[in-house]
C-alpha cells in the first residue's frame, strides 16, 4: 500500500491510502466470489461460476467497487498501525477511487492541551466580612417571618395587612388575573400587582369592592399584556395589623434553642459569614479554572464539539419534556426555530463547556489524580439520596459501567478544580504534605 498523511488544522489529519494492483486483483477475486454465492448464474450452481464470467457478466468497474467496500476497514486499519496513528474517532470517508483502489480519509486525532507553567499561577483570595447592614437586614427578615396578624374593624392603612379576591381584565375582556384570599402587606411604593394597586386599596374596608384601571409594568409576567392597561374589581376580605416582634431574647427562643438575643445574632452573622465565604470560594475557584481555560492552547478535532453539542441537545430535549411537557419538535416548532438553529446557539457553550472539560482531564494526568471505588461509592450515594422513592433506581442505574464511569469523571473534575485552586493560593506544598502517607514507625526507625 501506498499511504500519505497530511496534518490538517484542528487536529486532524488527511490520510490517502492507495492499494497495489496485486491486492486489488486479490480482492476483487474475493468480491467476485461473494457475488457468485449470492446471485444465480445460468449454468452454474451457487459460488461455482468462474471469476471470468462474473466479470463479464457485472463488468470490472462493478467489481472493483464490491472489492474496495471489501477490504476499506482492512486496509484502514493497516495503514493506522503502519503509520503509528492513534485516531480519537472514527475516520470520515472524503472519496473512494476505484482503478486503482484509493481512499482518502479525514481522521480526527486526540485532543492537544498545552497549560505552560500552570503551577506558577497565583490570584489573591479576598478575605469576606459581613456587614452590621447584612446581620440587620437577615435579623428584620426573621422578624417578618414570625410577625402575627390582628385583625382590625376599620379601613386599611398603609403598613396593615388585607386579604381579598382580585380579577383583572385587558381591554378586550380577555382575563389577565384572578384569585381569592390573596393577601398583601400595603406598602407605599409597591408595584405588585401593579403600580398604584396599593394606593387604590387604602381607605377600603372589609365586603367593599372597587374597580380601578392601571397600567402593568414592563417585565409584567405575562409578555403580551405588557405595558398595557387593565381593570381591576377588588373585595377586601379582612384588614389586620402586622406586627412585627421585638428583637429580643423571646424572639430569640422563638426562632431557635437560642439563651439570648445576642446568641441570636451571633449565630446569625456567623452563618452569614459561613454562606459568604462558600460563595466566595465557588467564585473564586470559578475564576481560577476560567484563567487557566483561557490562557491554554487547545486543539480539538470537531467531532469533539458536535459530541457536546449532541450532549446540549439532549439536555435541552430532557428539560423541554421534564418542564413544558412536550417534545423538542413541538417545542422548536412553537418557538418559530430549526434544530439547526438550536445547535447553532448552543454552539459557544459547547465550545466553552469542552474547553474547561479539557483542560480540568489535562490537571487529572499532569497531576496524578485518580478517584478509588470508595469514593466513587460515596459519589452515587450523595447522589441518588435526594431523590426519595427513586433513590434505589437511580443508585442501580448509577451503578452500571456507564454510570460509575460518569461518576469517577464528576470526582476528578472536582479533585481537579480543587488542585488548581490550591496552586493558585500558594498552598501546593502544605497541601501534598498534608495528604502524603505517614511512613511505618518501624521503617522510620530502620531509616533514621
Amino acid at each position: 500500500m501506498k499511504i500519505t498523511a497530511e496534518p490538517l488544522e484542528n487536529r486532524q489529519l488527511s490520510l490517502t491510502i492507495e492499494v497495489d494492483e496485486q491486492r486489488t486483483e486479490q480482492a476483487m477475486q474475493r468480491a467476485a466470489h461473494r457475488i457468485a454465492k449470492e446471485v444465480n448464474i445460468p449454468g452454474f450452481r451457487k459460488g461455482r461460476a468462474p471469476y471470468d464470467v462474473i466479470v463479464q457478466r457485472f463488468g470490472e468497474d462493478t467489481i472493483r467497487r464490491e472489492a474496495a467496500d471489501l477490504i476499506a476497514d482492512e486496509v484502514y486499519a493497516e495503514a493506522l498501525e503502519q503509520e503509528g496513528i492513534e485516531p480519537y474517532a472514527s475516520g470520515m470517508l472524503e472519496d473512494m477511487q476505484f482503478d486503482p483502489i484509493s481512499y482518502k480519509l479525514t481522521v480526527p486525532l486526540a485532543p492537544e492541551v498545552m497549560l505552560g507553567d500552570y503551577r506558577s499561577y497565583r490570584r489573591e483570595f479576598a478575605s469576606v466580612e459581613v456587614s452590621n447592614e447584612q446581620v440587620e437586614q437577615a435579623l428584620a427578615h426573621l422578624q417578618e417571618e414570625h410577625a402575627f396578624f390582628e385583625p382590625v374593624d376599620r379601613p386599611a392603612a398603609l403598613g396593615d395587612g388585607v386579604a381579598f379576591n382580585l380579577t383583572a381584565l385587558a381591554a378586550d375582556g380577555s382575563e389577565i388575573m384572578k384569585g381569592e384570599d390573596i393577601r398583601l402587606i400595603l406598602e407605599a411604593g409597591s408595584t405588585d400587582p401593579a403600580p398604584g394597586f396599593v394606593e387604590q386599596v387604602v381607605g377600603m374596608s372589609v365586603d367593599e369592592e372597587r374597580t380601578f384601571t392601571l397600567t402593568l409594568t414592563a417585565d409584567f409576567p405575562r409578555e403580551e399584556y405588557r405595558g398595557q392597561e387593565a381593570a381591576f374589581t377588588v373585595k377586601v376580605t379582612e384588614v389586620y395589623n402586622y406586627i412585627l416582634p421585638a428583637l429580643d431574647d423571646d424572639l430569640a427562643r422563638t426562632v431557635g434553642n437560642y439563651d439570648s438575643f445576642q446568641a441570636l445574632e451571633q449565630a446569625v452573622r456567623d452563618g452569614l459569614h459561613s454562606a459568604a465565604v462558600s460563595q466566595a470560594e465557588r467564585e473564586y475557584a470559578e475564576q481560577v479554572v476560567s484563567d487557566l481555560v483561557e490562557q491554554a492552547q487547545i486543539a480539538h478535532p470537531s467531532v469533539m464539539l458536535e459530541r457536546e453539542l449532541d450532549d446540549l441537545v439532549q439536555e435541552t430535549e430532557q428539560s423541554v419534556r421534564r418542564e413544558a411537557r412536550m417534545s423538542l419538535e413541538d417545542y422548536l416548532r412553537i418557538q418559530g426555530t430549526t434544530q439547526e438553529q438550536l445547535r447553532e446557539e448552543l454552539t459557544p457553550r459547547a465550545e466553552s463547556r469542552l474547553r474547561r472539560g479539557l483542560v480540568l482531564n489535562e490537571i487529572v494526568k499532569l497531576e496524578g489524580l485518580e478517584a478509588d471505588d470508595k469514593e466513587i461509592a460515596a459519589e452515587i450515594e450523595q447522589v441518588s439520596a435526594p431523590w426519595g422513592s427513586r433513590a434505589e433506581q437511580v443508585r442501580a442505574s448509577l451503578e452500571s459501567d456507564q454510570g460509575r464511569q460518569a461518576m469517577r469523571s464528576r470526582i476528578l473534575a472536582s479533585k481537579a478544580v480543587q488542585r488548581l485552586v490550591t496552586i493558585a493560593k500558594g498552598e501546593l506544598e502544605q497541601s501534598l504534605s498534608e495528604t502524603a502517607p505517614e511512613e511505618p514507625a518501624a521503617e522510620a526507625e530502620e531509616a533514621s
